[in-house]
């Protein structure tokens, strides 16, 4: 089978659905001829861990360009690699200005945007109108839609009513990295890693403020992540192996507004550390007081009740971390791109999806 899969962007400097879509080609590229589409500098061509990636020019006007002048550049690529399977991750520009040809055209929805009737309010009427728009275009041309989240799946299906039957549930899986073997190290600090933005991880700086005797560290980039007068918060910026500062970590807190199916909790989780986190997207894979702890909301004293609750109770943070390890173990990359195998052979040979085997 030849696969084409199309992203934005791929690591080291991209958001969870590049990674996920990284993680799709490395593990494909073990049993399929697979190629990745994506943005750069220039037009080029390179293979990295096995994998041969396009790369189109980028643009600040990539709806116009790609639409109009560039369309050529990017169908004259997916020609040349001549694929049985175009699969879009975050669908967009790209995806919807492919030729589909006789090709089998999947696009994988990671964001949750829509889902959340505030976030008409952050931006304008004519970003909202676009994105809009171009979501229902890659939903109507799609022969299959895939969704990270059971709570994004229902939502689609209840959106695009009469595409519902080709919008089906398959997980996000984690890098394999996160599997090896764990240092035990306790260093007794809380760890947030990710995007350092007030939506993720704002109350845990209010947090650290009222526990001054706690150590809090960050990783990753983004517009908290500074000064804030606090001697127990320490900023390390982005980091290409975050693993090393869970391993020494006590606690992993997400106290994010908004998530889809995100990978830090499943990250943290699989090297046995105890996770606390908001139900936003956490819960697809959390059961409270079990595999984890899940926060009613993001106030600061909620999350701080529950840091304290793990501080104070080592042996049931040593549970909850191993039930967290049993739990991100299915998510290993190999048993989440074998459903997407399947998917692309049920639709390739029948021409539809057997919805009763990816039902979930």
């Amino acid at each position: 089978m030849r696969v084409a899969i199309v992203v934005e962007a791929i690591p080291p400097y991209c958001g969870g659905g590049e990674q996920v879509a990284w993680i799709h080609a490395v593990e494909m590229v073990k049993r399929h001829e697979v190629t990745v589409v994506t943005f750069g500098e220039k037009y080029g061509k390179e293979v990295r861990d096995g994998v041969e990636v396009f790369f189109l020019p980028r643009s600040n006007r990539a709806l116009f360009e790609y639409s109009t002048i560039r369309r050529s550049l990017l169908n004259d690529c997916i020609d040349r690699i001549s694929p049985d399977v175009i699969h879009c991750h975050m669908p967009n520009v790209l995806s919807a200005c492919i030729r589909k040809k006789k090709r089998l055209l999947v696009n994988t929805i990671h964001d949750s945007y829509l889902h959340h009737p505030g976030n008409r309010e952050t931006i304008s009427r004519q970003a909202w109108f676009k994105y809009t728009v171009m979501r229902r275009i890659n939903v109507v041309r799609s022969d299959i839609v895939t969704c990270v989240s059971r709570y994004s799946r229902d939502i689609m299906r209840s959106r695009y009513r009469n595409h519902a039957n080709k919008i089906v549930f398959i997980p996000n899986p984690i890098s394999e990295r996160f599997f090896t073997p764990v240092e035990n190290a306790d260093d007794g600090y809380v760890l947030n890693f990710g995007r350092q933005i007030e939506e993720k991880m704002g109350s845990l700086i209010k947090v650290a403020r009222r526990m001054p005797e706690t150590k809090f560290l960050f990783v990753g980039t983004g517009n908290m992540a500074k000064d804030h007068g606090l001697p127990n918060a320490e900023f390390v910026g982005f980091s290409n192996s975050v693993e090393k500062y869970m391993d020494k970590a006590t606690i992993c807190v997400f106290p994010s507004l908004s998530e889809n199916f995100p990978l830090a909790g499943l990250e943290a989780m699989a090297r046995g550390k105890p996770v606390i986190a908001t139900r936003s997207g956490f819960s697809e894979y959390i059961e409270h007081d079990k595999n984890g702890i899940l926060l009613e909301s993001a106030d600061f004293k909620i999350v701080e009740k529950a840091i304290k609750r793990l501080q104070e109770d080592r042996l049931f943070r040593k549970a909850i971390g191993q039930q967290g390890r049993i739990t991100a173990e299915q998510y290993q990359p190999g048993q989440v791109l074998a459903q997407y195998e399947r998917l692309y052979q049920d639709a390739l040979r029948d021409d539809r999806i057997n919805e009763a085997v990816y039902k979930q």
